[in-house]
Formats: structure tokens, sequence, C-alpha cells
């Protein structure tokens, strides 16, 4: 979907819901601006959209995996076979945290959870039959740890979606892509349309909102949508 279509969808939605009150898109003003606001609010609503949507609602298309060379330099296994991933900085989500010797990802726990104490002692941590990550804080990095790999040679498997850049499109890029999942294309309308209406003070912000939301939802069929 390019930053064109994502406009046209996205007015055609606002019309829509301004049914008969024209008075918004009469004003000139606010006729001049809209694409603006519109552009401006890609990238916010693409992020929370990434961000929440259901993994049944995503594909590969939203997904990076770390290359051999980052994964030398920021991942490690401790002496007790403890595995240590230094996260990136424009981290979003995590998909999955698999090392090679698990058969299953656990979903991360916070460092400020009961699981973590837990990680302290070696009889109560987790181990490769039943693994455990966790996310911390070193400094001003943010660290994965993995209870625990089966033997210093375990390799991983990491998963997981970037932050979009927030202000990477404009009016000048009409037909740049916009990445998001095809499960997701309606979502991201309403989300931005609901962005850009908050930006205008208009009411149908909030029903714009729900729209998005209801579209996220992973029992939301093919056949019972709200366009």
């Amino acid at each position: 979907m390019t930053v064109q279509e994502v406009v046209t969808r996205v007015r055609a939605a606002i019309d829509e819901l301004m049914e008969n009150d024209s008075e918004f898109l009469s004003q000139s003003t606010d006729e001049m601006n809209l694409t603006r606001v519109i552009i401006d609010k890609i990238g916010y609503a693409l992020q929370h959209i990434l961000e929440n949507a259901p993994l049944d609602k995503l594909d590969s298309t939203a997904f990076e995996e770390l290359t051999p060379t980052e994964l030398a330099n920021q991942f490690s296994i401790t002496e007790d076979l403890v595995g240590v991933l230094k996260l990136p900085t424009d981290l979003l989500r995590i998909i999955e945290a698999r090392l090679s010797s698990w058969s299953q990802f656990p979903v991360p726990e916070s460092d400020r959870s009961q699981v973590y104490l837990m990680q302290q002692d070696t009889y109560a941590r987790g181990s490769w039959d039943r693994p455990v990550n966790i996310l911390t804080y070193r400094g001003k990095d943010k660290t994965l740890e993995m209870y625990c790999a089966k033997t210093s040679a375990d390799t991983l498997n990491f998963v997981f979606i970037r932050k979009p850049a927030l202000n990477s499109y404009d009016a000048e890029h009409m037909s740049a892509t916009v990445n998001v999942p095809a499960p997701l294309e309606a979502s991201l309308i309403y989300q931005v349309a609901g962005l850009s209406m908050v930006a205008f003070r208009e009411d149908i912000a909030a029903t714009c909102f729900a729209i998005a939301a209801r579209y996220m939802d992973p029992e939301q069929t093919k056949g019972g949508n709200n366009e």
C-alpha cells in the first residue's frame, strides 16, 4: 500500500463517517491541511498497529531476524549457560526468541517479576526443557536473558519487529510503500483517520479508533467489516 493509497482511503473513511455533515471538509483551511496531517500520522498509526496486533494478523513482511554479524556482536552465553542478547535500540516487539536447544518460546517476563527473582537460584531457574526469558536493563541497554542453554554451543533464533520511522513519509513521495501486513490495512486506515481527527478536534476520532481496534480483533471475519 502506498502513501497515496493511505491518503485516499483515509479521506474516504472520514467522509463516510461525517455522513451529511460537510462543514469540516468544506472549510478550505482544513481541506488544505488534511492531506498533510494524514501523512504525518501514518508512522504513529503503523507503530501502534504493529505493536498491538495479534500474531495471527501479522505476516512476514513485518518481521526481521538478526544477521549473523549482529548475533556475533550482541549475543553470548555465560559460563552458567545463560543466554544474553543486547536488544536493538529500535526494537518494537519480540516475536520469537528461542535457543536451539529449546522446544518452545516463552513469553518474556519483566526483571521486576517474581519469575526473575527465581532465576537467581540455580535450582529454581529455567532450563533448556522449561525455559524462561527475562527482559532486563543494563545501564542504558535493554537485554534479554535466556535461562538456560543446554550447552555453550546453543544458537539463537530471534525474530522481531523494528519501530517504524515516525516521520519517514511526506507529500513529495506519495508512491512510497507503507509496509503494513495486508490483514491490518483497514485497521491502519482507521487508526490514521482517528489520529487525524484528534488533530482537528473532531468527535468522530473515537469512532475511528473503535473501528481500527475491531479490525485487529482475531475473531474479525473477512465478511464482517465496517468500511
